[in-house]
């Protein structure tokens, strides 16, 4: 087999030092043997620079500074990242038992891929498994018509050459960055389902995706990118049609449907 890849992944945080532990675990206790990892702290008063400071031994680049935020920490991790590999995980996120050697070994056997996203599952604050998220093959037509995200961010990674091509983050996004990148990879490049479990997002108060306090910013965000790219899907036939259509691909695929089954029961 081809030797794994380098992967970089980088670690936006601010005011998280009740996750920021588990999320660092999460990626340094994979055992991965070319891993480059970067925790970008925004100035966090909360107990994360001690968190960071017991695993700076085994962290290539950290710091606690007033950043731009979290897309504009993103982007400084990945214009410093020397891996072929890159990703981000959020401070409140985990990468799944394994994610990592899943991840090499797939772009070392898969020449062509230019992005890869698995399932995730949504977790708890206490890490107990809410529901799995089955994501299933796409494409950038897919994306812009129906909706920006069509899978969960943890676990996706990309080749880092992408950015020499396409630029980095959009810094004025700070919900829907990651929909912004997706589409314009899948626009351009190559983008590959890996059915299996990469990654878990947390879902609590504080967390973007349930905050009710900036579902104006998503909203706005949300308007941006149809603008910028088309449509989203909001109602109506056209959207029972969609989601009978995913849930027929999970049904076509084996491992997709095990998946499922086993994180349900």
């Amino acid at each position: 087999m081809n030797q794994l890849p380098r992967i970089t992944f980088v670690t936006p945080s601010y005011q998280q030092a009740k996750y920021l532990e588990r999320t660092i675990r999460s990626v340094l206790d994979q055992g991965y043997p070319n891993l480059e990892y970067f925790v970008l702290d925004g100035g966090s008063n909360d107990g994360s620079v001690e968190i960071i400071k017991k695993y700076a031994d085994r962290i290539q680049f950290w710091t606690s500074e007033k950043d731009g935020g979290q897309s504009a920490a993103i982007n400084r991790g990945l214009r410093m990242a020397t891996g072929e590999i890159v990703g981000w995980l959020n401070s409140d996120d985990t990468l799944a038992p394994g994610a990592l050697h899943r991840i090499g070994r797939f772009y070392a056997r898969h020449p062509n891929a230019d992005l890869i996203y698995g399932h995730t599952c949504t977790i708890d604050v206490d890490d107990r498994v809410i529901r799995p998220l089955v994501a299933v093959p796409t494409n950038a037509k897919e994306l812009i018509r129906y909706t920006h995200d069509l899978w969960s961010q943890p676990g996706t990674s990309w080749r880092r050459n992408l950015h020499d091509r396409l630029g980095y983050l959009d810094e004025s996004l700070q919900c829907m960055m990651d929909g912004d990148w997706w589409i314009r990879v899948a626009r351009t490049s190559q983008i590959r389902l890996l059915p299996v479990h990469l990654g878990n997002l947390r879902i609590h108060g504080e967390s973007k995706t349930s905050s009710a306090s900036l579902r104006a910013r998503w909203d706005a965000e949300q308007e941006i990118l149809d603008q910028r790219y088309g449509y989203m899907l909001r109602g109506g036939l056209e959207r029972r049609w969609f989601y009978a259509r995913r849930l027929a691909r999970i049904l076509r695929s084996p491992r997709s449907l095990l998946y499922r089954l086993r994180r349900t029961l």
